[in-house]
């Protein structure tokens, strides 16, 4: 059922992704009212700052030529590993079906990388038990360690962080390399503000501030993958869920960045310099609508203290 926001994950130039989302109506009254601003990835601030030096794209490259396509993002945990979102992991398997190199690519620009990685596996979270009906239909926990050929030199490695649920409310900064502006543009490292907004809840509920008229408003007006009908905007409503204290709905509210297609594995960061920045969650889905792309906030897998140790194992 749900191809309708699916992952944030780039517009691969071998592969077709469905990619969409929501937006709000135009009658709402919050104060912090998603949709409202300009800023975000999508259309945010180019990450330049040396701070932001762990922060990579995952692209195809072709021998001889270079960087072909950026399918996702990633950051460096260690010198030869990065962390990302499961769902990326099709991409790099299908790099080698294509004949290309599935590579972690470092700089502010991945189409001009200052240094070009090949990877050479990846091992994936397990999905959980009983969770086929949240944001993810495999059952959800959508991060993922990919290993490098060799170790990065341009580089600090980001730290690991536990995200804590005293940490809801707090601001994070968003990264990646997916679309920055309505144009479609992307490949360009990009971040901003966002803050940690829910740890559990049903995802329209939360993106809509409870208001159902709101939602299906944009359900039968904006939205671009609804039948529609009554009957499958009323299942929308009431079956996808953030998987409590796995996923975490951040970003979207006013003057805030949002995480936007080729975001996919991109961090939830904090950190001032290059020793010590810290993610504490990767990016995996995306919400906005026809005709505001992406506006409404993204969903984060978040190193609790399961997905933490997952990481950790898999360096």
């Amino acid at each position: 059922m749900l191809q309708q926001w699916t992952s944030s994950s780039a517009l691969a130039l071998f592969a077709a992704v469905s990619l969409f989302g929501c937006g709000l109506a135009a009658d709402s009254a919050f104060e912090d009212e998603p949709g409202t601003s300009q800023q975000a990835i999508l259309d945010g601030a180019p990450a330049t700052h040396p701070k932001f030096g762990a922060v990579g794209a995952l692209v195809y490259s072709f021998p001889g030529f270079g960087v072909v396509d950026v399918f996702c993002s990633a950051t460096l945990v260690a010198p030869d590993a990065v962390v990302t979102a499961r769902h990326c992991g099709p991409s790099i398997d299908l790099a080698a079906e294509l004949g290309l190199q599935a590579a972690f690519a470092l700089g502010p620009d991945a189409f001009a990388a200052t240094e070009l990685i090949p990877i050479t596996g990846y091992v994936a979270a397990p999905a959980a038990r009983g969770h086929e009906r949240g944001l993810l239909q495999d059952g959800g926990r959508d991060v993922a360690v990919a290993y490098l050929e060799s170790d990065a030199t341009t580089a600090t490695p980001a730290k690991l962080g536990l995200f804590d649920k005293d940490m809801l409310g707090d601001k994070f900064q968003l990264a990646g390399y997916g679309v920055s502006d309505s144009s479609g543009i992307y490949g360009q490292r990009f971040a901003g503000p966002g803050t940690a907004r829910a740890l559990k809840g049903r995802w329209y509920e939360l993106l809509f501030r409870g208001n159902y008229h709101a939602y299906l408003d944009w359900y039968f007006t904006d939205a671009p993958s609804a039948l529609p009908s009554p009957a499958e905007a009323k299942e929308w409503w009431k079956s996808y869920k953030l998987e409590e204290n796995y996923e975490l709905l951040a970003g979207g509210l006013r003057d805030e960045v949002v995480a936007c297609y080729g975001d996919s594995g991109g961090p939830l960061l904090r950190g001032t310099k290059a020793s010590n920045l810290t993610v504490y969650g990767v990016s995996f889905a995306v919400e906005g609508s026809n005709s505001s792309i992406c506006d409404l906030g993204g969903g984060y897998l978040v190193f609790n203290r399961k997905m933490l140790d997952f990481v950790r194992d898999a360096l």
